[in-house]
């Protein structure tokens, strides 16, 4: 693929780039921060300005823009550290009408702002393949669906408490599937947990609550797929701001009445972290293209999760290094990407978990092309 964005791209990334930085302060970032909440003002704004839409084919009044603008909106608003679920909602939804599932009236709510549907997989063996939830049938809904009820848990639910459903991977007679369950389902427990990236997190409990199943086991695959990529977007996004911010600083510091950036060693430790950056930038868009054309595997994203998260820790300490005592402090808005970016690098697979799976198939013949 070119690697290049093109002019509609561009477009898009510029425009948002531009509203972010005159609407969202790091200060209300630090507010939200503090009341441990999701920004419902900022998705409010998104919604009705017909961001969240840009990905999503006409049928559903969207703009179109497939993977990729999905990984541009997910990146913008992750360099401006927002506390919104736009990378759990854009998997969710994505994976829905990706697999055809019969959610064509969710999925218009979703894109309305009147529903926010957030992924709950993991749970605590850490595995997204060994799935342990279960789904009973329970007769049929109102509205002509089978319904299901739900029992198991899930760890580390992003915006589990800000979602009004959640997609549940679970299992029935041994067949993985995906579940709509609503977040205010008497069966359905929150309870908040800390998270390293201070994303608005839970360990949720299903004790029989009433879901209706949205797709199958080739959905559950493709949830993951698409969860990893955007994860690359965000971590490409931390790897970015940091280096941004580390050259703007060594240029401005100066030690020895010369300016930072001017001392050679200063210099390899910036060249490094952009080349990493320029990687990851590449690989992220290259899977996001191949997913797009449906020709990415789950090792070919596993590989490119696992590069940005080896990657994304080593840019982020060296930029807290070349800031030196200032890397130390909350004023200086560093932190913020420092923090998401090590969450974000375990969230979905750490780089063994996603290294061991394409592990499985390197004896498979290469495809170079």
């Amino acid at each position: 693929m070119n690697p290049q964005l093109d002019e509609t791209q561009l477009l898009l990334r510029d425009t948002l780039r531009q509203f972010l930085e005159r609407e969202l302060s790091f200060d209300r970032v630090r507010e939200c921060e503090r009341e441990a909440r999701a920004d419902a003002a900022l998705w409010r704004t998104l919604v009705k300005q017909g961001w969240l839409a840009t990905p999503f084919p006409a049928a559903l009044e969207g703009g179109g823009g497939g993977m990729v603008c999905a990984g541009i909106l997910v990146e913008e608003f992750s360099r401006r550290a927002a506390l919104i679920p736009i990378a759990e909602v854009l998997t969710a939804a994505l994976t829905l009408q990706r697999c055809g599932a019969p959610c064509g009236g969710l999925l218009r709510r979703v894109l309305a702002g009147e529903a926010v549907v957030t992924p709950a997989i993991l749970e605590s063996g850490d595995s997204f393949y060994g799935i342990a939830a279960e789904a009973l049938p329970a007769g049929t809904a109102a509205a002509g669906e089978s319904s299901w009820l739900l029992r198991g848990e899930k760890c580390f639910v992003d915006y589990a408490q800000f979602a009004s459903h959640h997609l549940v991977a679970a299992q029935c007679g041994g067949e993985r599937g995906l579940y709509l369950v609503e977040s205010a389902d008497p069966g359905v427990k929150c309870e908040a947990t800390p998270a390293l990236g201070r994303i608005p997190q839970a360990q949720v409990r299903y004790d029989g609550a009433r879901a209706v199943r949205a797709a199958g086991a080739e959905a559950v695959g493709e949830l993951v797929r698409i969860g990893r990529a955007l994860t690359c977007a965000q971590l490409l996004a931390c790897m970015e701001v940091s280096l941004e911010q580390t050259v703007a600083y060594t240029n401005l510091r100066e030690q020895f009445g010369r300016a930072l950036s001017t001392f050679q060693a200063v210099q390899h430790h910036a060249a490094n972290m952009a080349m990493h950056c320029e990687a990851s930038r590449f690989l992220t868009y290259e899977v996001l293209d191949a997913l797009e054309r449906r020709s990415a595997d789950d090792r070919q994203v596993a590989l490119a999760k696992a590069s940005l998260s080896r990657a994304a820790p080593e840019v982020l300490m060296t930029g807290h290094q070349l800031h030196g005592g200032q890397g130390f402090i909350e004023e200086n808005d560093l932190y913020f990407f420092t923090l998401r970016g090590k969450d974000r690098s375990v969230a979905w697979g750490t780089a063994e978990e996603c290294l061991a799976l394409a592990a499985t198939g390197v004896e498979q013949k290469a495809r170079w092309l």
